[in-house]
């Protein structure tokens, strides 16, 4: 059996409920049409697997809740039957059913869903990424069925038998998932807009590079990162523009390390230190700032976290909510 499962219905829960469901990860709103939700959901380890019927709710990701999450896992959703608009914030378009869309957690999307039927597996980063290292290239791109029908026939396969997929079967499954991932994307033609951003892309992702090397020297600034990724001031100004400028990028990346040690149940370090090590030149500038992101000072965040996880476990207590098993489920993927 998989590690964890549950069923979620909107006849049980209501819209409230579904919005509880996803708070951890989107921000879900109605549409206007008639809501249904229905949700089978199952646990595999490095592995998600989601089977909706969905109809009337759109869920949204902006930079906002990008930054404050700290998801970094990567998500296939494959379209069954249905009305499906999906793509990055404000590049939506429409599926077609046994189309696939690509997502990347750490950046900003948006999905709208009118009575779909759909199969959603969210993949570690680190698994994705030891198959397909550029996938983040084809955040929010749509993978015909032409290309990825094997893919979207494993998704299928998946969720059909998800009740009897043992652990070990689905680590298996999930590489050979990650393996026709990377096959897909070798026969997917990237769109006029998105092979233009292809250098720009590249660009960024070095400049990237050398920030998460030197994140914990407090002194890092635009003028270092400028040298250090070999571009000028302006041209790193415009490549980090849309995450708020190389400054903000800086700030948010040291936020999420720091979030992700005051979550480690092993981590001993105290916030001072924590704070310190991770380039903050002071107390009061970090907390001011981790405060603004994650709605909490960094003490009492670690307290919370720790009180809501108990240590990291993996199992639910009895009576645990299915909103904190998906909050759960999507930060063990990290």
């Amino acid at each position: 059996m998989s590690n964890q499962s549950f069923t979620f219905t909107s006849e049980a829960d209501g819209f409230e409920g579904y919005q509880a469901l996803y708070a951890s990860g989107a921000d879900v709103t109605a549409t206007g049409a008639p809501f249904h939700a229905r949700v089978e959901a199952h646990r595999f380890g490095r592995m998600n697997v989601f089977e909706r019927a969905l109809s009337g709710v759109e869920h949204r990701r902006d930079k906002t809740r990008v930054r404050r999450d700290g998801f970094d896992h990567f998500t296939l959703q494959y379209l069954r039957g249905g009305t499906f608009h999906g793509g990055a914030l404000d590049a939506e378009r429409r599926l077609s059913p046994g189309d696939i869309i690509l997502f990347d957690l750490t950046r900003p999307q948006r999905t709208r869903l009118e009575s779909a039927r759909t199969v959603t597996v969210s993949l570690s980063r680190e698994l994705v990424e030891a198959a397909a290292p550029e996938a983040s290239r084809y955040h929010g791109q749509i993978l015909p069925e032409a290309a990825s029908g094997l893919l979207g026939d494993l998704m299928g396969s998946l969720a059909r038998r998800a009740g009897a997929t043992t652990p070990d079967n689905a680590a298996n499954i999930a590489r050979a998932l990650t393996e026709l991932l990377a096959g897909t994307l070798g026969q997917v033609r990237l769109d006029d807009e998105a092979s233009g951003s292809v250098i720009a892309d590249l660009r960024r992702r070095r400049a990237e590079a050398f920030i998460e090397a030197r994140l914990n020297d407090p002194s890092l600034g635009v003028s270092a990162v400028a040298r250090g990724a070999g571009l000028s001031r302006s041209a790193l100004y415009r490549l980090f523009e849309p995450m708020g400028g190389v400054a903000q990028h800086i700030l948010n990346r040291r936020l999420e390390r720091l979030s992700a040690a005051l979550r480690n149940p092993s981590e001993t370090r105290s916030v001072t230190t924590l704070t310190f090590d991770h380039g903050f030149a002071s107390e009061s500038h970090c907390s001011r700032a981790f405060r603004g992101t994650f709605g909490l000072p960094p003490g009492r965040y670690r307290a919370e976290m720790r009180h809501t996880w108990a240590g990291g476990r993996s199992e639910p207590r009895s009576g645990e909510s299915a909103a904190s098993l998906m909050s759960m489920w999507s930060r063990a993927l990290a």
